[in-house]
């Protein structure tokens, strides 16, 4: 199988979770479009610094792969043999998007897919509208919503025309009522590495709660911790060691809304055995991710009080059982278990 991954150059954990996966795939030649450095053990100090974590988890994985070497030149001349072509940034990538779709024939552009990792609950071209209709209108014309897109973060249905409840009530109301789900919108997540899947039992961890404070209303729970402040990259450990040995060692992980509901985390936390305490995740929409999170594999709460309440009532032995599937669930959403449902979902429509 031969997939076209065209890239913006911009990082994103939703898209880099995925491309690793499907680099993870035997049988699959991926071709990044432009290369993706910083996905690679090659990656230079400085392509490390501009990725969200700085070059955690996710990056300075991969070796180069010889079965692509000479498909990134003029790949234009070969789109025919592509099995899909992936957009992973549909904002930056629209001009383009449109050049392929009406270069290929009507029959081919059902391999054609759009990933959406962005924290936005709005679809393109409705992502910051102020610029598309100043910049470049024609984009609303663009045909992004004949193929397979695959979405993050999900409100609602008038929300993916930007119309969301708090600054367009009324129209809201009526989207709502009028229009349905587009039937080509997925939902994704993030992912992460199998590798950093570690089994630690929770008789193994020596302290209570990650020192990474996200929920303001906790910080007396969180000694010598400020809340993390939302966009800035504020690194609470000196290193990756350090902040997967905090993981190690804790019992809970807490976690919430930011600019958008999905987060690496999540899936940080999770494989290495943190349960992860959820605020207010029962407001989440099932279609946005993080996928499959409920009161079995993690502990949503509401506030401080319900989450202490919840924490001290719960036997050891319960708490083992939401550890345990909380790995079922991390183990779920490894970036190879996420390419493989990735794939399943575009090779259903084929057959």
């Amino acid at each position: 199988m031969n997939i076209l991954f065209l890239h913006s150059g911009i990082p994103n954990y939703v898209t880099d979770g995925l491309f690793h996966g499907l680099r993870s795939i035997n049988g699959i030649n991926v071709v990044d479009i432009p290369r993706i450095d910083y996905m690679y053990t090659d990656a230079s100090c400085k392509d490390l610094e501009k990725t969200g974590s700085k070059g955690n988890t996710l990056y300075h994985l991969l070796t180069e792969a010889e079965e692509i070497k000479g498909m990134r030149t003029y790949w234009q001349a070969d789109l025919d043999d592509y099995d899909f072509i992936i957009f992973n940034d549909i904002f930056h990538l629209c001009d383009q998007f449109h050049y392929i779709y009406n270069s290929l024939k009507p029959s081919k552009r059902n391999s054609i897919c759009i990933i959406d990792g962005y924290d936005a609950a709005s679809m393109f071209p409705f992502i910051r509208n102020s610029f598309n209709l100043k910049i470049r209108p024609w984009s609303y014309f663009y045909k992004t919503k004949k193929v397979k897109y695959f979405k993050r973060e999900f409100v609602d249905v008038a929300s993916l025309f930007g119309l969301s409840k708090e600054c367009f009530p009324r129209c809201h109301k009526l989207f709502s009522k009028i229009f349905n789900r587009p039937v080509k919108l997925f939902p994704i997540s993030m992912s992460i590495p199998e590798e950093h899947v570690e089994y630690i039992p929770m008789a193994e961890k020596s302290t209570t709660f990650i020192r990474y404070n996200v929920d303001e209303e906790l910080g007396d729970l969180l000694p010598n911790t400020t809340v993390a402040e939302l966009g800035k990259w504020q690194p609470a450990f000196s290193n990756q060691q350090q902040y997967y040995d905090e993981i190690r060692n804790s019992m809970f992980g807490i976690t919430a809304k930011r600019a958008g509901w999905d987060c690496l985390r999540h899936y940080e936390y999770a494989a290495k055995g943190a349960i992860l305490c959820f605020k207010n995740l029962e407001k989440k929409d099932p279609l946005c991710a993080p996928l499959a999170l409920n009161e079995t594999n993690c502990i949503p709460y509401s506030g401080k009080t319900d989450l202490l309440s919840k924490i001290t009532k719960m036997s050891f032995a319960q708490l083992q059982d939401i550890q345990a599937e909380q790995y079922k669930w991390v183990n779920e959403h490894t970036t190879k278990n996420a390419a493989y449902r990735f794939l399943e979902r575009l090779q259903s429509d084929l057959r």
